[in-house]
């Protein structure tokens, strides 16, 4: 099996581990990433050729805003020129359906005759000139991977004849083992970009509520925060919450096992969708119990690994929180099925395999079946 991956989520190696994986089954994969994208405010990352693990990372011109995804325009000469070079078996896009970047890659894989799927994480309310690009990306597709049952759901009463199948984009690398933090205070954990929508207010305003001793880890950063540390201050809490700011993955990897519980106390939002819940899952694998509000994707993500409560209820997260604290017994049984369902589930190595298994599926459907790979 050949394919080629078009995505700008692949220039962080960090984010290759299903690639990788997907190579180790006996799959050639090429990730087609654009040379150069502003991961956030003053950051732009460039690309290089390298073969990362058996996945070949091919750099292609872009232009356009590189900090707006929807409006970056890939060179369609140089996607063609590694098309007809590496000659895939199917193609898989992974930039959103009703980008421009989707609708270059499947114009070019329908003119060359090569099977794609498309990838989509959600559904958003769109222009119409988005609209019609989504439409043809997904009407001319072999297949589509959901990123969560939400949106496959959605993909079913749309396209109910196309092969579709749950497949993240980005699974995890669970570790060996599992460990707790000691300590009398109960240490609480939250992760994400620090805006409005990820309600951290909310539960700045439940830990005031707690009875017993706490601390709470802050990672990330964001143009919320110079206010919620005021809130903090306000509430008389501030000494209890320390802000990490920004982590690399490596060091966030080291701050779960000293968490006795990660809370995700999300809001809804236009800005922020929770799409699959990626830092619930490294929890999870690290073993941390986790409470999560009922927005998105995250209650299904979380399933039986924590609490879930409704958002915006500040009452709410704080009895979750107390539940967790006061019951050991609780916060181990939800620690084991957090741990079991993300190894089970969500790991790159199964994912690997599901999307093998879908390729092989929908090109021996479309009649271009290549050898098998040993998987």
């Amino acid at each position: 099996m050949r394919a080629v991956v078009l995505s700008h989520a692949y220039l962080e190696p960090g984010r290759r581990g299903r690639l990788r994986a997907i190579a180790g089954l006996g799959a050639q994969v090429t990730a087609a990433v654009p040379d150069r994208w502003q991961l956030m405010p003053g950051l732009l990352r460039r690309a290089q050729w390298e073969d990362d693990g058996g996945v070949h990372i091919v750099p292609v011109a872009v232009g356009g805003r590189v900090e707006n995804p929807d409006e970056v325009r890939w060179s369609g000469r140089a996607l063609r020129r590694l098309l007809k070079e590496f000659r895939p078996d199917i193609i898989q896009i992974e930039e959103e359906p009703w980008t421009r970047a989707a609708a270059r890659a499947a114009a070019d894989a329908r003119k060359l005759r090569i099977a794609y799927v498309a990838h989509t994480r959600h559904s958003p309310t769109l222009p119409l000139s988005a609209k019609l690009r989504r439409r043809s990306v997904l009407g001319g597709a072999r297949g589509i991977l959901a990123e969560n049952p939400i949106v496959e759901a959605e993909l079913a009463r749309e396209f109910p004849d196309l092969p579709r199948a749950v497949v993240p984009q980005i699974g995890i690398t669970p570790p060996l083992s599992s460990s707790r933090p000691g300590g009398d205070a109960f240490t609480l954990g939250c992760v994400g970009r620090i805006v409005p929508a990820l309600g951290l207010d909310v539960l700045l305003r439940a830990c005031v509520r707690l009875a017993r001793p706490w601390r709470l880890l802050v990672s990330g950063t964001g143009p919320a925060q110079i206010e919620l540390e005021a809130l903090a201050d306000r509430l008389g809490i501030a000494a209890r919450v320390t802000w990490l700011g920004a982590q690399p993955a490596e060091d966030l990897d080291r701050i779960w096992p000293g968490l006795d519980c990660l809370v995700l106390p999300s809001r809804t939002s236009t800005d922020r969708v929770e799409t699959l819940g990626l830092y619930a899952l490294k929890a999870m694998a690290h073993g941390v119990p986790i409470i999560a509000t009922n927005v998105g994707a995250l209650p299904g993500t979380v399933g039986e690994g924590g609490l879930v409560v409704p958002e915006d209820d500040a009452d709410a997260l704080a009895e979750a929180i107390e539940q967790l604290a006061s019951d050991a017994g609780r916060r181990t049984a939800a620690a084991v099925a957090g741990r079991r369902r993300a190894l089970g589930e969500f790991s790159n190595e199964v994912l690997a395999r599901r999307t093998l298994e879908f390729w092989r599926s929908v090109t021996a459907a479309a009649g271009t079946a290549p050898a098998a790979a040993a998987v």
